[in-house]
């Protein structure tokens, strides 16, 4: 892959960055003295087996609580992140935004040693932060075994208004924004081409973001965007009224249980498993609380548990969550539990994603949310064009009541790589990380077969503007124009603030 010296212009410089002058003594303080005086619900007497019915149980918040305030230090997590990983900063105008105020966004930037890595854009889960996704690096970057297995240059943004990326000023087209900048990033890294990995479901993730993000910069952006790797599409069994040649196909196959047409043996056992669930579950079998969707669109419109409370409102859904870090701990544990009933995620795991997400405040998350619920429409209408992509399905061993054969994929993309995984898809960047990287392994390997543009020279180096930034900063010092918008000031804690570029 030819790639060049990024042509940065004023404004456009990429920063090295730094956690610790961003979160003030102030605001730790205060989120401190909120878990001190939080006041718990009142506990619904339950048995064990029912007691995650209504929602997180008072017997999982109060020890994960006790942990925060006595154990957990913000600052050993931030400096261990600091030590750690290679973060940046950058500033992108998005050219079709109504507004003129540029996004300056945080991402990591992951070399790898060997010469033949391939730059990728890894995404996060919608709404982890990139820094969620620390157990993927060091098998990406840094194979065992380099010269039979692809090794990668990464490059992990976090979505705007996520973790330290500026969350945008509009509320329209923020999907197709999103990949727009995130492919800007990628240009001004140097990486003329790329390819790009979503490491969520998109069929269980909030509004599919996870599954209609990566594929967007792969259909908006072919000419740098080589292919992208989906982890369970948001796609539709064939039907005769809508796609008869894809109906003819999946029927043939299906009748005479053959590999052919991209299906495989094991998809009519997932199938046919999974038809017996479906069919329990009519029979009147009751649906147990980790199989109901916290974060899923409903039928009706509905949004799960978190539409009760105003999806369609985020500013409504965020004034709760922006006062209480136990409401939002509440939150992460619900979903958690429901993506993976049996996870194994420590406290510290548990309270770090709480406080990625806390100490910029939600409310970026909620608004995103609610905007791709009205932009999904918009995009269900647009035409588009199949793009090639890696696909990634889970519940192989019929574990799921809805499972996905990855050809029926093909009726939207162009599906050159497919594997098919047992068990479900959990809490993947943690529990399922082989299979995540093995997915897109499969997707690079493809892409070098058939488009010679991935096949990858050593990267020039790109100018960095090497900013003095001290470990140790004075806490209540402003820091000139780096301040994030996140709520330091506690006598003021609006989130908006002016961004000065000169």
């Amino acid at each position: 892959m030819e790639a060049s010296v990024a042509t940065l212009g004023m404004g456009e410089e990429i920063r090295p960055y730094k956690i610790l002058e961003q979160v003030s003594s102030k605001y730790l303080d205060l989120t401190r003295k909120k878990l001190e005086l939080t006041r718990l619900p009142h506990e619904l007497l339950l048995p064990k087996a029912r007691e995650w019915e209504y929602g997180t149980p008072k017997a999982e918040i109060e020890p994960l609580i006790d942990f925060w305030l006595e154990h957990y230090s913000w600052r050993s997590q931030e400096s261990h992140l600091n030590a750690t990983l290679p973060q940046y900063r950058t500033a992108i105008q998005v050219p079709s935004s109504d507004t003129n105020v540029p996004l300056r966004i945080h991402f990591l930037h992951i070399k790898s040693p060997y010469k033949h890595a391939v730059p990728l854009l890894l995404l996060p889960p919608f709404p982890l932060t990139n820094l969620s996704l620390t157990p993927l690096f060091a098998p990406l970057t840094h194979p065992q075994s380099p010269t039979s297995t692809q090794p990668f240059h990464l490059v992990v943004p976090s979505i705007p208004g996520l973790g330290f990326s500026d969350p945008f000023q509009c509320e329209n087209g923020l999907l197709e924004k999103t990949a727009e900048v995130f492919d800007t990033l990628m240009r001004r890294l140097g990486y003329e081409f790329y390819i790009a990995a979503a490491t969520g479901s998109g069929r269980e993730s909030p509004s599919e973001i996870d599954y209609h993000l990566a594929r967007v910069i792969g259909e908006k952006f072919p000419g740098s965007c080589l292919g992208v790797h989906l982890v369970e599409p948001c796609v539709e069994r064939p039907r005769f009224g809508r796609e008869i040649w894809g109906w003819a196909k999946f029927a043939l196959a299906k009748f005479f249980h053959v590999s052919l047409f991209g299906y495989q043996e094991g998809d009519w056992v997932a199938l046919r498993e999974s038809a017996k669930l479906a069919k329990q579950t009519e029979n009147g079998r009751r649906i147990n609380d980790e199989e109901r969707p916290l974060l899923k669109v409903g039928t009706a419109g509905g949004y799960g548990a978190v539409g009760m409370v105003g999806l369609r409102e985020p500013n409504t859904f965020a004034y709760a969550l922006c006062d209480s870090p136990v409401g939002l701990l509440s939150l992460v544990c619900s979903a958690m539990r429901r993506k993976s009933p049996q996870h194994s995620l420590t406290r510290p795991e548990i309270i770090d994603v709480t406080q990625l997400a806390w100490l910029p405040g939600p409310e970026g998350a909620a608004r995103f949310w609610a905007a791709a619920v009205r932009e999904l429409e918009v995009l269900e209408k647009q035409k588009r064009t199949r793009r090639r992509v890696a696909v990634t399905v889970f519940g192989s061993n019929g574990v799921d009541r809805d499972y996905i054969c990855p050809a029926w994929a093909n009726a939207k993309h162009d599906v050159v790589f497919a594997q098919r995984a047992t068990g479900k898809s959990g809490l993947s960047p943690w529990e399922r990380t082989d299979v995540l990287i093995a997915g897109i392994r499969g997707l690079a390997r493809e892409i070098d077969l058939l488009d010679s543009r991935l096949r990858v020279r050593p990267l020039d180096p790109v100018i960095i503007a090497e900013e003095a930034i001290p470990e140790e900063a004075e806490e209540d010092a402003p820091v000139e124009g780096g301040d994030h918008g996140m709520q330091l000031d506690v006598e003021s804690p609006d989130t908006v603030v002016a961004v000065d570029m000169s």
